[in-house]
């Protein structure tokens, strides 16, 4: 028990640039409190003591505003940072070295008992306000951007965003992703499927074209450059030619 302790205090250094102490660990980061409630609440449920167990994931719910199912499989070194709002169902799983920020959900799509909720891999990272929903699994390493609504499997390693959530699995899409961040406007909504909406054609369009146009200047200027280094080397030439004739 006690080195999960220092795990969880570990890793909170590992991932919050803003913890200073393992005082303050310890008593002001709600997420590594919610963790340690969870893992008392998760025992009494394997125990059949269900509702103890509810009663104190609630009032975990209550002191730290983070709301996990008792039944939920949370694996080591998961990490919730500020953790305001974020809610794990009964048949989640979180693998090893996960992290979540406020506003997740990993919620259920159906009132069918059973799996119904998310199967995280180890090291995956869910953006803040993020919803994933089902019984769906995210590989290892995968990360999942902010305010996106993930309904559909995601590979390892992966990167999904928007509403509803896209894979980012091309280089294509991946500096698609980066010009429009440069341009200061964010792509996530443009579907992968661009002829299924006339709007996404054109942005993926516009974008791409400006990728293309920042390619040719970069071209442009080593060219020039490398032309001004030419230059310079024929006139160093030429003067010192010059003074060789002068010495003489």
């Amino acid at each position: 028990m006690l080195s999960r302790i220092r795990e969880d205090i570990a890793c909170v250094f590992e991932r919050d640039p803003a913890a200073r102490s393992t005082w303050e660990v310890v008593t002001c980061y709600p997420g590594f409190h919610a963790l340690l409630i969870h893992r008392l609440a998760h025992r009494l449920w394997r125990m059949k003591l269900r509702w103890l167990g509810r009663f104190v994931s609630h009032c975990s719910r209550f002191l730290t505003g983070v709301e996990i199912h008792p039944g939920a499989k949370i694996g080591r070194r998961v990490f919730i940072d500020h953790g305001m709002g974020v809610v794990i169902g009964e048949t989640a799983e979180l693998g090893d070295d996960c992290t979540l920020y406020h506003g997740v959900t990993l919620g259920g799509t159906t009132w069918n008992k059973g799996k119904r909720h998310p199967t995280l891999g180890r090291g995956v990272v869910i953006g803040a306000g993020a919803k994933v929903l089902g019984p769906i699994v995210v590989g290892d390493g995968a990360r999942i951007g902010s305010n996106a609504v993930l309904v559909k499997d995601v590979p390892p390693g992966a990167t999904a965003v928007g509403i509803p959530a896209r894979i980012i699995l091309g280089e294509q899409d991946k500096t698609r992703e980066e010009k429009a961040a440069k341009l200061g406007f964010s792509a996530y909504a443009v579907t992968s499927k661009a002829e299924d909406d006339p709007f996404a054609k054109a942005v993926q369009g516009l974008l791409d074209h400006s990728v293309d146009l920042d390619r040719r200047m970069e071209l442009i200027l080593k060219e020039i450059e490398a032309l001004k280094a030419d230059k310079e080397s024929a006139l160093s030439a030429t003067r010192w030619g010059d003074r060789k004739v002068a010495g003489k």
